[in-house]
């Protein structure tokens, strides 16, 4: 390139030249409700002028992963495959490139989904073209197939669709298998692509007679997961760019709730089939919040309120969200907390796509509808070429905002998609059952003790942390800053003893920056903590909105006191123990005694080192609390109880 044409280029407002680190992601519409193969040629356009968000390894062939998301086409299949079934879905599979191990695992899926009351009618291998695939991909390459199945004697189609699947991918122990998609309205083609490479890997995707009314296209830029076959997206209902800092816990929670689900429709062998939940704790933070959306649609909610709960806008500082709108997140703040972090996640029910943006909009998404109904949203403005004058609307998703299309209704506005999601009843049982407290009382301790220097020492404070920490956070009401580095020795390899607290370090976004800060930016941010039993998430009752809410999770002395009397069964459990007591025992016997005490009826537990002094020790609080909340998801009782840790005079709630 010339001087001249760099010098042009740095005057434009964004450099072509520019590297992005974003997924790709894209989706066109037929708003008219018209199926068409058109709809996924210009879907598949729109995903190879996405390439440049997706990524590569060393090797230039070889893309982090990239696929599309289609309605099932009929008449493709009614050509492919002979006699199909009146009611049938198309499995789309990758199995192992071994021939008999590729057919032990036929067997074991066509059984298993036997033992569903589903039946396999045919088997098609898809064919591939895997010319330019470079040779990574080429040596973690499966076989891909698709299997019509057809209801044999279920009650309810999808929903045994759904449970086999999951029951098929619990039998099935090989590292090459993976259920791309098993649904009756949607068929799913992806690998370790690039952009580019998807419609020349998969030539049914050329094929005039694959027909649909939308499609779900796109190119993955791994963060947090190395490229892999399987971790290509879409899933089986999402498509997301981004990611989700806040994904520990929700596996987490979605683990201790599996206990307490039940579901109308859903017999108990059923559940249990589908649990846990996340079927994998180290799959992608995309595929964990695909499992959670697609139970929550397969047990009755719809796509927008299932949207809604797991992804809220930032409700709580907004004065002007209606009372209707803020009662349904105060709700359902209740039933499960936010998958926050920046993402944008596009998903479908198989009619309908519906997208939301996280509550800080650090995710771009933009659309535009066309005069002949169709609409095209993408990563970015112009991933789709086409005559200027044709666009009747234009926009991107605001921060929160939820987008909802619906063919033969059109683009459905966000107050449009709440008048179909608010009731009445959440704002009753708000009102009639939770208990909402201000915190930030006094901090001092109510109980000043003579002994501070010996109460330091046994909590663990050292001079330097008084001194360079406690002391300014106090002095000037913010985080001490340094910028010379900190050359102490870790604790592992240190030759002095440090609390338990020293050996962990926190967890952090890879691609957020710059960071957050969740006390001056409370507007899209909330330090909200829920206390008390969570019910059942498949269900809602007047009885899950009976919690504690707190505006932060650190209490003083008159917080926890309002806690403790706000009407809800509360339980003390004292984490001291004698030091002729070995630390083991004491910490099974915490743990016993709060588990006798949920199983007693206590919706919080409030953990206390109170008694500790001269011939009493405290068990450290952060291996009590992580101790407790283990036992109590092992022995299915973590979601009916809050707790509450009252450790060294510094109390903190741990719902």
């Amino acid at each position: 390139m010339s001087q001249s044409d760099t010098t042009s280029n740095s005057r434009l407002l964004a450099d072509p030249d520019e590297e992005r680190a974003n997924c790709g992601v894209g989706v066109v519409v037929d708003l008219d409700g018209g199926r068409s193969h058109r709809v996924l040629a210009d879907a598949l356009d729109v995903l190879e002028n996405l390439e440049h968000r997706g990524t590569t390894g060393a090797e230039e062939n070889t893309g982090d992963g990239a696929g599309a998301l289609v309605q099932t086409p009929h008449e493709f299949f009614a050509a492919v495959f002979d006699d199909l079934p009146e009611t049938y879905a198309v499995a789309s599979l990758f199995l192992p490139q071994d021939p008999d191990e590729r057919a032990a695992v036929v067997e074991t899926v066509e059984n298993t989904l036997a033992s569903h009351d589903l039946g396999v009618h045919a088997w098609r291998d898809v064919p591939t073209d895997n010319s330019d695939l470079g040779q990574t991909a080429l040596e973690s390459e499966p076989h891909v197939a698709q299997a019509v199945v057809h209801p044999d004697g279920c009650d309810g189609f999808q929903k045994a669709l759904y449970v086999g699947r999951q029951a098929v991918e619990a039998a099935v122990d090989h590292d090459r298998f993976y259920v791309c998609s098993l649904d009756e309205d949607t068929v799913v083609y992806k690998g370790l692509l690039k952009g580019e490479q998807v419609a020349d890997y998969y030539p049914d995707l050329t094929d005039e007679r694959v027909q649909t009314g939308f499609a779900l296209v796109h190119a993955r830029f791994s963060t947090n997961t190395l490229g892999a076959w399987h971790l290509a997206h879409p899933y089986r209902t999402i498509i997301h760019n981004g990611e989700f800092n806040t994904i520990d816990g929700n596996v987490n929670w979605m683990r201790a709730r599996e206990a307490d689900l039940d579901a109308a429709g859903f017999t108990d062998e059923e559940l249990e089939t589908v649990l846990p939940v996340i079927d994998d704790p180290d799959q992608s933070d995309t595929a964990s919040v695909d499992n959670a959306l697609e139970l929550l649609m397969q047990t009755g909610r719809s796509l927008p309120h299932a949207l809604r709960m797991l992804v809220p806008e930032a409700w709580q500082g907004d004065d002007d969200m209606s009372d209707a709108r803020r009662e349904f997140y105060d709700y359902h703040a209740n039933l499960v907390e936010p998958w926050d972090g920046p993402a944008l996640v596009i998903g479908t029910d198989g009619d309908r796509v519906g997208g939301v943006l996280d509550r800080n909009g650090l995710r771009p998404c933009r659309y535009e509808v066309r005069s002949d109904g169709t609409l095209v949203m993408a990563s970015e403005q112009g991933a789709l070429d086409g005559d200027v004058s044709e666009v009747e609307e234009r926009g991107r998703l605001q921060p929160g905002q939820l987008f909802l299309a619906e063919p033969g209704r059109g683009v459905v506005d966000d107050e449009d998609v709440f008048e179909e999601l608010t009731d009445e009843q959440y704002g009753e049982w708000v009102d009639a059952e939770q208990r909402r407290l201000e915190t930030g009382g006094d901090v001092l301790p109510s109980d000043p003790t003579d002994e501070l220097r010996a109460e330091q020492a046994m909590f663990g404070y050292t001079e330097d942390e008084l001194n360079e920490l406690v002391a300014p956070m106090v002095q000037d009401g913010k985080d001490p800053v340094g910028s010379m580095g900190d050359d102490a020795p870790l604790p592992g390899i240190s030759e002095f003893n440090h609390p338990l607290a020293s050996y962990f370090r926190q967890l952090f976004a890879q691609v957020t920056n710059p960071p957050i800060d969740y006390i001056r930016e409370d507007l899209v941010t909330s330090m909200e903590t829920r206390l008390g039993r969570q019910r059942n998430l498949l269900d809602e009752s007047r009885e899950h909105a009976r919690q504690v809410v707190l505006d932060s999770p650190v209490l003083a002395d008159p917080d926890l006191d309002a806690v403790t009397n706000a009407g809800r069964p509360t339980e003390p459990i004292d984490i001291t123990f004698d030091p002729d007591e070995d630390l083991e025992t004491a910490v099974e016997r915490v743990q016993q005694a709060a588990a006798d005490a949920v199983e007693a009826g206590a919706e919080i537990l409030v953990l206390s080192q109170r008694g500790a002094g001269e011939h009493v020790i405290p068990v450290p609080s952060l291996l009590a609390t992580g101790a407790v909340h283990h036992h109590l998801v092992r022995e299915g009782l973590r979601a009916r109880v809050g707790l509450v840790v009252e450790a060294g005079d510094v109390r903190t709630v741990h719902q």
